[in-house]
């Protein structure tokens, strides 16, 4: 289903907005999990000092301990593990009870270096989860811990006010830019229809120029043959420039339909890996009655090794075009040169040259390949083309996604330097 432009430029707006409203979300979502989880730590804090002023006081006696622990979270477990990493105190385990060193402990391992540290994990003791924190002090360490339980996830949890307000943003964006495509889609609608209108008024001027001059000059041979006795010599000889002009115009509708297939049905193109090489002598072995009559010589140094991927008949429309433009414009004794002169990983570069006049003004160069344009008013005409020929190069191009441009080559023609898919088969 092919979506209109404002579909496409409403879906392209909200997509955007819809990744912009997501990242500030997270960013938000993340940054109040943060300032929750520094409100717990320093609640744990206050508490670890609290316990060390206790164990300053009081010593190391148990009883000391148990006299600090209604002062605490009925939950709170408390440790005092020493500077070597061994467990001095806890008060959910018997002292009786052996335990691990605690050195490696994360948050032990992350107090030693900055003064604090925490982590949550389960404890190795009694399989619970909790969260920990851990303070250092002189010669020793106080670890405060929480169950992680619905409790304290619920308090790190993030409130929705913020998301509530992202959505409602959220949909208030998605109208405006409804609101806005609408309008950026009637004001791209008038102008398309109106560059269309042109293009088709201009299109048609063109077409029923370029046909004008052959369709009066048949119509003037078939008069004079019909309505003059003629000898049969000249009679012949009429009827011979009427049939060129006939070819001259099945040239112009051939070339008009390959550019119109181009525009609006690119998608029926196959494409397949294919040697320049082979295409190149083709078109010379095709047209090499039009090249002797010139004298136009045909020199190509592509290797056999040049493969690209591409549609096999547009690559010979590429080169056929490319060797009549300059059979019919560049002179006599004309030397065609054809290179292979870079590549990368993606394409193949390629050059065509010719010997020829080329064009003594430069400005009408970037113009060369608008369809029906003429350097001089009866050029064409004079020479034989339908004026499409170089429209239809740089059309093939551009469907290969390749590209290319034209300028006067040192010591005379014209230098084409266009690029084609590599074929990676």
């Amino acid at each position: 289903m092919k979506l209109s432009y404002r579909q496409r430029l409403t879906i392209s707006f909200c997509i955007i907005f819809a990744i912009f409203t997501a990242g500030i979300a997270t960013f938000e979502h993340y940054r109040e999990r943060a300032y929750k989880t520094e409100a717990l730590e320093e609640k744990l804090d206050a508490c670890a000092d609290i316990t060390q002023r206790y164990i300053a006081q009081h010593g190391s006696r148990a009883v000391a301990f148990d006299s600090l622990l209604p002062l605490l979270a009925p939950t709170m477990r408390v440790t005092w593990i020493d500077a070597q990493g061994e467990v001095l105190y806890d008060n959910l385990l018997p002292t009786t009870v052996p335990l691990e060193n605690h050195a490696r402990r994360p948050e032990i391992l992350q107090a030693a270096e900055e003064g604090k540290g925490s982590d949550v994990r389960t404890s190795a003791s009694n399989n619970r989860e909790y969260l920990y924190y851990a303070k250092q002090y002189d010669g020793y360490y106080i670890r405060m811990a929480l169950p992680y339980d619905i409790h304290v996830r619920h308090f790190l949890k993030p409130g929705n006010g913020f998301l509530y307000y992202m959505l409602a943003l959220f949909v208030t964006g998605i109208l405006f830019i409804h609101y806005v495509a609408g309008r950026e889609a009637t004001l791209y609608d008038t102008e398309h229809r109106e560059k269309t209108r042109r293009l088709k008024q201009e299109l048609t001027g063109n077409v029923a120029h370029e046909l004008r001059t052959p369709v009066t000059a048949i119509r003037g041979y078939l008069e004079t043959i019909l309505e003059q006795p003629l000898e049969p010599e000249k009679e012949r000889r009429f009827l011979q420039k009427a049939y060129r002009q006939t070819l001259l115009l099945s040239e112009l509708i051939r070339d008009m339909n390959l550019l119109t297939k181009l525009d609006e049905t690119s998608g029926s193109f196959a494409l397949k890996p294919v040697a320049v090489a082979g295409v190149i002598q083709n078109v010379a072995s095709d047209l090499a009655a039009l090249l002797e009559a010139q004298d136009v010589t045909v020199e190509s140094s592509v290797p056999q090794s040049a493969w690209v991927y591409g549609n096999e008949s547009l690559l010979y429309a590429v080169f056929r075009n490319l060797m009549e433009n300059v059979a019919r414009h560049a002179g006599k004794q004309v030397k065609i040169l054809i290179t292979q002169y870079a590549a990368d990983n993606d394409f193949l570069h390629f050059s065509f040259a010719d010997t020829g006049a080329g064009i003594d003004d430069p400005r009408h160069l970037p113009r060369l390949f608008e369809r029906f344009y003429r350097v001089t008013e009866g050029r064409t005409r004079d020479t034989g083309g339908t004026g499409l020929g170089l429209a239809i190069v740089k059309n093939s191009i551009l469907f290969h996604k390749g590209a290319i441009t034209v300028k006067n080559r040192n010591g005379g023609g014209l230098q084409f330097l266009f690029s084609l898919p590599l074929s990676k088969k």
